[in-house]
């Protein structure tokens, strides 16, 4: 099989086990997975076809018989857990708005609705990237999602922020909004003073917000060609990713998110509860948004070290 397959060329059978997806995963890995999913009472084979095989370009990870260890494999295996997460939080974010259930204030049900539909879509474009060997587009989309990422976090903790967010009517407006309260990193200094209050510290100064920086600042060269080596990054023998670094970054974001959302906002879990208890039986990834929280979280320990470009990465979890 040619571990470059046209995009969309390999799709798993409706009824094939998840695991085939993953060719090479590492089985430590999975058996962990499984694991959670059954400790919380879910389906893991049911839900991962309801929320990860419907997605957009959804493709399997090519087999490649010469790849050195399960990494590449691993990550994308992670990747996609995040991605159902996302699914879910969208879907019972919309229901939220929808029965205005308590919790979370109208303003935020609808940004969380409104920015987990983009993050929805960021991360489905990112994952056929990372499957192709784009990394230029690959590195812009995981700098729009972590800007994403942050805004939601915003909009959990600044109840009259998400309102302003709920009033733009327009692309000007919603430009202007960006550029007063997310862009230039503002949404992240608002969340590290929420983080500082209840014991954590992402200031400038630490070894995590330098590496953010970091990893930001090569992201964004990718908006400014001038500023880029004009050289394709290369395939390397047996690798499965060119764009791991990306997909990396990505994954640990939404990582951040799960984690720092429910400690930053205590009410989003009691009020995805409730969104699950209204429509369980209807709106079964609305329903799973809580209980995988969770799970999301517990995986975090998962995450294998970062490519050599974000050395640090890694021991922030």
């Amino acid at each position: 099989m040619s571990p470059h397959p046209p995009i969309g060329g390999i799709i798993p059978l409706d009824g094939a086990a998840p695991e085939l997806s993953y060719p090479g995963v590492s089985p430590q890995l999975l058996a962990r997975v499984r694991q959670l999913w059954s400790a919380a009472g879910l389906d893991f084979d049911h839900c991962w076809r309801l929320g990860l095989r419907s997605l957009p370009g959804f493709r399997a990870v090519p087999r490649v018989e010469a790849a050195p260890a399960s990494t590449d494999v691993d990550l994308v295996f992670l990747y996609d857990q995040a991605v159902l997460w996302i699914r879910a939080l969208h879907e019972a974010a919309a229901i939220g708005r929808q029965h205005q259930t308590e919790g979370l204030a109208p303003a935020q049900w609808y940004g969380l609705a409104a920015l987990s539909a983009r993050l929805t879509e960021q991360l489905a474009a990112l994952r056929v990237l990372a499957l192709t060997d784009l990394p230029m587009p690959a590195m812009q989309i995981a700098r729009s999602l972590s800007e994403d990422v942050d805004m939601v976090l915003v909009i959990l903790i600044r109840r009259k922020l998400a309102e302003r967010f709920a009033a733009c009517r327009s692309a000007e407006e919603a430009s202007d909004f960006w550029r007063r309260h997310i862009a230039g990193g503002r949404a992240f200094r608002a969340i590290s003073e929420r983080l500082y209050a209840v014991g954590i510290d992402h200031s400038a100064d630490t070894d995590y917000a330098k590496w953010r920086k970091s990893v930001l600042t090569t992201l964004g060269a990718a908006v400014h060609s001038n500023a880029l080596n004009t050289q394709v990054p290369q395939r390397q023998q047996g690798a499965v990713l060119v764009n791991g670094d990306s997909l990396h970054f990505a994954t640990f974001r939404i990582h951040e998110l799960c984690a720092f959302a429910q400690l930053l906002e205590p009410d989003l879990k009691g009020a995805l509860e409730t969104v699950a208890n209204t429509v369980s039986s209807t709106c079964p990834l609305a329903a799973l948004a809580g209980p995988l929280s969770g799970i999301i979280v517990n995986q975090i320990q998962s995450l294998s070290a970062p490519p050599a470009s974000t050395p640090r990465a890694a021991k922030h979890h």
